[in-house]
């Protein structure tokens, strides 16, 4: 097994989490194999990394500077470093890709053996286990709690003279949409910094957050990505809403989305291609007269974002289904999330999370559809 050596703000960086999970608003150093983890920590946060970290040991900061003082004549992090790896006599430590450079120059000099892992640092985070997955039905859940507060919110609406939707008297934006969903998440134990709440036009562009008034008769994309504050998993869900009546072409794009996510789901078991998952979904599309292009004034259109993506301590990491020739195992916890984005008529996104079992695979969200709000 590696030794690695990363240096991480594990509030943040999935990869410092999941080797020691510890919570840490402040850089610290990390370093060891996943089966035994060390940590670099300063004196005051030594004993709550003790108490809830899974580290084998917990090094003071502070009393490695000292040593390293009087063995480099440097009380540089690096340096105290350096003592650690010495004292612990590692071989060659792996550094993640994003590691400082600053850092790294100083390690190498005080004569530490490092090598840059280009790839995944820790591809053992692909397959989830049953503790894992619960931390991502979490999220999932999480994510619920936000889509019901925007039924909420367009059900008690009203609809303008001129299409605008308003809520209690004031009219309803993009901008409320998010902050209500940030409360509602917040409050069943997650949070999510950037939703996406798109209303029309604007929704054409698949990772627009959307911005200013929502309109009656337009379709409406939304998309939740809250964090569990207890596991640190992620939920990840998009779905599409109409307040009014959908026209006979948006009706046609619903129809087609959800008929693109029901071929790409019928793809979906362990030993089966990611890449089947992708091809079968596309070919919908693609039938029912949506390519995949760029038009001649350089806009795009049709599917042009991937169709899944696996989901946990990030909100997108692997597996792909752009992987296409890898296999799908148990244990990979990946998004469905086909999408029409036509610059003419707006967006449309249906977005579930699935985990692959041995059996098959099973839902990770409850799967619910209907799109229509009155």
């Amino acid at each position: 097994m590696k030794h690695v050596l990363l240096e991480s703000i594990t509030e943040t960086e999935a990869d410092g989490y999941y080797f020691g999970q510890f919570k840490s608003m402040d850089p610290i150093t990390l370093m060891g194999t996943l089966d035994d983890p060390i940590c670099l920590i300063h004196r005051m946060e030594l004993e709550r990394a003790r108490n809830e970290g899974r580290f084998k040991e917990v090094y003071e900061l502070v009393e490695y500077q000292d040593k390293a003082e009087q063995r480099f004549g440097s009380r540089s992090k690096p340096a105290a470093m350096a003592v650690l790896i010495e004292e612990l006599a590692y071989p060659t430590l792996t550094l993640p890709h994003h590691y400082p450079v600053a850092y790294y120059e100083e390690l190498t000099k005080f004569g530490v053996k490092v090598e840059i892992e280009h790839g995944d640092l820790f591809p053992e985070r692909w397959l989830k286990s049953a503790k894992e997955i619960e931390g991502c039905r979490e999220g999932a859940r999480i994510s619920e709690a936000g889509f019901a507060r925007v039924r909420e919110i367009l059900s008690a609406s009203e609809i303008g003279s001129d299409n605008t939707l308003s809520y209690k008297g004031e009219v309803l934006t993009c901008e409320t949409l998010r902050r209500e969903i940030r409360v509602a998440t917040s409050a069943v134990g997650g949070g999510t910094n950037s939703p996406i709440a798109a209303s029309g036009l604007q929704a054409a562009d698949c990772h627009c957050i959307g911005f200013g008034p929502v309109k009656a008769h337009e379709m409406i994309v939304v998309d939740i990505f809250p964090r569990d504050d207890d596991s640190f998993y992620f939920g990840d869900l998009s779905r599409t809403f109409i307040k009014g009546q959908p026209s006979k072409k948006q009706q046609h794009i619903y129809d087609t989305v959800y008929a693109s996510h029901l071929a790409a789901l019928a793809e979906l078991g362990p030993g089966k291609k990611l890449g089947a998952v992708d091809k079968a979904s596309r070919k919908v599309l693609d039938d029912a007269g949506y390519p995949t292009r760029q038009r001649e004034d350089g806009k795009w259109e049709g599917c042009y974002c991937g169709i899944g993506h696996g989901v946990g301590l990030d909100v997108h990491e692997p597996p792909s289904l752009r992987d296409h020739d890898r296999l799908m195992e148990p244990g990979h916890v990946i998004t469905i999330e086909p999408g029409l984005y036509l610059p003419e008529h707006g967006g449309c996104r249906i977005e579930d999370t699935v985990v692959i079992t041995e059996e098959g695979w099973e839902f990770i969200n409850t799967p619910t559809y209907d799109w229509v709000i009155a």
